[in-house]
């Protein structure tokens, strides 16, 4: 009853593929967050004075961050694909 072989629950035999590349996401999310904190002022200046720029400013501008960083992870797992 003690077998030393790793196996799934249908007996399916498994390879082990490539590491994934988990610092170049982060990286990419500390850029992000490097962009938002020097760059949120410049937004806000753009934007102009009320609730528009609050939400342009506090909203959008780290969505759109966040965003491009999720498309940045995308596509490293792409490329990172067997």
């Amino acid at each position: 009853m003690s077998n030393n072989q790793a196996s799934t629950l249908l007996g399916r035999t498994e390879s082990i593929g490539r590491k994934y590349p988990h610092l170049m996401e982060r990286i990419a999310l500390l850029v992000a967050i490097a962009i938002f904190i020097f760059g949120h002022q410049a937004v806000s200046e753009q934007t102009g004075e009320g609730i528009f720029s609050v939400f342009a400013t506090y909203c959008l501008f780290p969505f759109i961050l966040l965003f491009s960083t999720e498309m940045i992870g995308r596509f490293i797992q792409s490329m990172s694909r067997d």
